[in-house]
């Protein structure tokens, strides 16, 4: 297996300010992970796939994007709304289907497109964004813009066709897109090694020619500098990158089901322990970045933030009834 790769360099170029903005969006995701994981157990809505433990991809590759650069994600992404900028108010006000949300409370907020902050709409069809988000590429290419997109999926996509047809494609057409692969190890309850043949997931992209990147799923500054670097490529007119990050989710597939079939609590302690949040305040601090009190604040900081936005949620209205109509013809 091709071994993680551990970089340095453009980190070097982040101001104070910089990292601080990145650990607020780290944080941010953090508690916004574990409050919509909690409500959804107290069924204050249906089915939630969460990203708890894969906080470091949002904060991480997102970083530093243009509001024109597009970003589209699968059912447990919903962290790269909030990265892009989407408040854990209008997320929750989603997740609730209340009538002040993005979507109106007519479809999923995995759904949801907010194209002013570069959130584009996809499917919650396990793969389907890849050729979509290859698409949104093309329209870049042939706008003659410098825009890039990054589709993010999970390991079990690369075991479906639109995988294979969406990066071929890309890398036929030399688009502009990064494939961001989040390899959490598990599709669904199915463990990596009885469901992918050949060991690896990232050596796929050598079939395509297609340069691609090991990468620490856990460290939020690896992530950001392998993202950043496939962006250039792509702005540089160098064409699509593949980025496998090995990450770890805490929480079971969905809230529908907790039953587990493979996963021990030895793996999860083991990947506990690389908490991606615990990682970058060590280095804010031994690096000093930043003090114990000033983490402590932005964390104080989003925690209000995503108890105001629960409480905004549970107490806004649900959409009128016609809404549900509304754009649609027969």
């Amino acid at each position: 297996m091709n071994e993680v790769k551990k970089t340095g360099g453009l980190r070097d170029n982040l101001s104070k300010d910089d990292l601080l903005n990145m650990y607020r969006t780290l944080i941010l995701v953090r508690r916004f992970e574990e409050s919509a994981y909690e409500k959804a157990l107290e069924n204050k809505y249906a089915n939630y796939h969460g990203g708890l433990g894969q906080e470091a991809v949002p904060a991480g590759a997102c970083f530093g994007l243009t509001p024109k650069d597009g970003t589209m994600i699968t059912h447990r992404g919903l962290g790269v709304l909030v990265a892009r900028g989407m408040t854990v108010k209008e997320v929750f006000a989603g997740l609730y289907a209340r009538a002040d949300s993005p979507t109106r409370g007519r479809i999923p907020i995995y759904h949801v497109g907010e194209p002013d902050i570069g959130i584009l709409a996809g499917t919650s069809m396990v793969g389907s964004v890849i050729p979509l988000a290859a698409g949104a590429a093309l329209a870049r290419k042939l706008s003659k813009t410098t825009d890039v997109v990054i589709s993010f999926f999970g390991d079990g996509a690369c075991n479906r066709g639109d995988f294979h047809e969406g990066i071929n494609l890309a890398a036929v057409w030399n688009l502009p897109i990064v494939f961001f692969c989040e390899n959490n190890f598990y599709a669904k309850s199915m463990p990596l090694d009885k469901s992918t043949a050949g060991g690896s997931i990232i050596k796929r992209a050598d079939g395509y020619g297609l340069p691609s990147e090991l990468v620490d799923g856990n460290d939020v500054l690896n992530v950001y500098e392998a993202t950043q670097r496939a962006i250039k490529r792509a702005r540089d007119g160098g064409g699509p990158t593949f980025i496998e990050c090995h990450t770890y989710r805490w929480t079971p597939h969905s809230t529908a089901g907790t039953r587990e079939f493979a996963r021990t609590a030895e793996e999860l302690e083991m990947w506990k322990k690389k908490c991606p949040v615990l990682r970058f305040e060590k280095e804010l601090i031994d690096g000093g970045h930043a003090t114990r009190e000033e983490l402590n604040a932005i964390d104080d900081e989003a925690k209000a933030e995503v108890d105001a936005a629960v409480e905004n949620a549970e107490n806004s209205p649900n959409p009128r009834p016609e809404v549900a109509t509304e754009n649609v013809y027969l």
